[in-house]
């Protein structure tokens, strides 16, 4: 938890220190690229410590329909050895609050596939973060998503579910 708590103060001064240009408003049909790196805390590490650091990589894509109204698709993918090497599939809705400066914050909901090693099933997303503009094309962003998953392995057939906040650290370019 400290290391979680020192990556988002860091990330937080390092923003405040840099000189940014206002971010400009979205414009109707604009799209977003997007990768990100998470910290994960989950209910099923085997360590039982909860957290693992930078074994969820995401990238995403979204269309602008109005101003502030972002939907797209991410492919995720989770390397940890107890996750079974999983994939997630989802669609979302981001919407950006109004906000003077370079700094625009967001809400995002999804759902979509989980497709592990062992079984396939449901993810279901819900998240809260900002996005800091280092120029008018490109941003930075600090955002928390709680992931709810549940999934039915291979034969035998075995329900699992996990739930997991990750704290993603990305950047977004703007076309």
């Amino acid at each position: 938890m400290k290391a979680i708590l020192l990556i988002i103060t860091l990330a937080a001064s390092a923003s405040c220190a840099m000189p940014t240009a206002a971010g400009t408003d979205f414009v109707t049909g604009q799209t977003r690229l997007g990768g990100r790196a998470a910290v994960t805390s989950s209910s099923d590490t085997p360590d039982g410590s909860g957290y693992v650091l930078f074994d969820v990589y995401a990238f995403d894509a979204g269309v602008f329909f109005t101003d502030q109204l972002e939907l797209g698709a991410t492919v995720e993918t989770l390397t940890s050895s107890f996750l079974n090497d999983a994939q997630l599939y989802t669609g979302f809705a981001r919407y950006y609050l109004k906000s003077e400066g370079n700094v625009r914050p967001f809400v995002l909901a999804g759902a979509g596939l989980y497709k592990a090693d062992d079984g396939s099933g449901d993810v279901y997303r819900l998240g809260a973060g900002v996005s800091q503009y280092i120029s008018e094309s490109t941003s930075f962003e600090l955002y928390a998503e709680n992931q709810f998953s549940s999934y039915v392995t291979d034969p035998p057939a075995i329900e699992k579910e996990s739930d997991a906040l990750n704290i993603y650290f990305g950047v977004n370019i703007f076309l």
